[in-house]
């Protein structure tokens, strides 16, 4: 007799910090250096401004990134923190009351008679069980991830996703290291695209293209601001 096996996503939070910062990463620093390469490539023939502007805009966005997962994440800890402190609280000072709260959600659940008893029992014969029961089933909280992982991983994949797309131009190859920075970001993109259905369940391959359609969106959004700024740097 075969057993079905269940999967389910642990550590969603992780992963979602990951995927935004190398999504961030990737699209913002792809974009950035778009324009500044369609801008200065070809009237400088030399890529140290990309380089330059491609590390400032690293450096500073996975800072800014990084800080930003940090606060946001503070936030949401504090607040389930607090929730499950006053419910903790309230199972201290108030036992037959929240006893009742966990006799109403098992009722709702169709349990009644002495399954109804028995389960009502069970759970609040363990404080720790019935405060874990009590968050989840009546707040719908979970127990809130470390929020300094967040603010790491998010920095750390943002830097990732910006040196991706940085990478080609270390080497010295003109408007050809634009071409390979823009194949490395969209492979990357799609990449990223069907790691996310980890967490949303969606389709890997439209996921995947819909991430490429932004980038080209945003590649030629940038590239022709570029375009129009080499036309003004060659008048000058």
């Amino acid at each position: 007799m075969s057993s079905r096996q269940e999967e389910h996503i642990v550590g969603g939070g992780k992963i979602r910090s990951v995927i935004l910062g190398l999504n961030d990463g990737l699209i913002s620093t792809f974009t950035l250096l778009v324009g500044v390469a369609a801008a200065t490539l070809a009237a400088t023939g030399g890529n140290s401004i990309v380089l330059l502007t491609g590390f400032a805009a690293m450096v500073s966005g996975a800072i800014s990134m990084g800080l930003g997962e940090y606060i946001s994440s503070k936030s949401e800890y504090n607040y389930i923190k607090n929730e499950l402190k006053k419910e903790r609280a309230e199972i201290e000072l108030f036992p037959d009351e929240e006893k009742e709260e966990v006799r109403e959600i098992f009722e709702k659940m169709g349990l009644e008679g002495d399954t109804l008893n028995a389960c009502v029992d069970k759970i609040t014969s363990n404080k720790q069980v019935w405060l874990d029961f009590l968050t989840k089933s009546e707040l719908g909280l979970e127990e809130p991830e470390n929020p300094i992982v967040g603010a790491i991983l998010t920095f750390l994949a943002f830097v990732f996703g910006s040196f991706l797309t940085l990478f080609a131009y270390f080497f010295n190859l003109g408007l050809t290291s634009l071409v390979l920075s823009s194949v490395i970001s969209f492979s990357m993109l799609f990449i990223v695209g069907a790691l996310k259905t980890k967490i949303t369940g969606e389709n890997k391959l439209r996921s995947g293209l819909e991430m490429i359609l932004i980038g080209i969106v945003a590649f030629i959004a940038s590239y022709g601001i570029g375009t129009v700024l080499e036309q003004l740097i060659a008048v000058a």
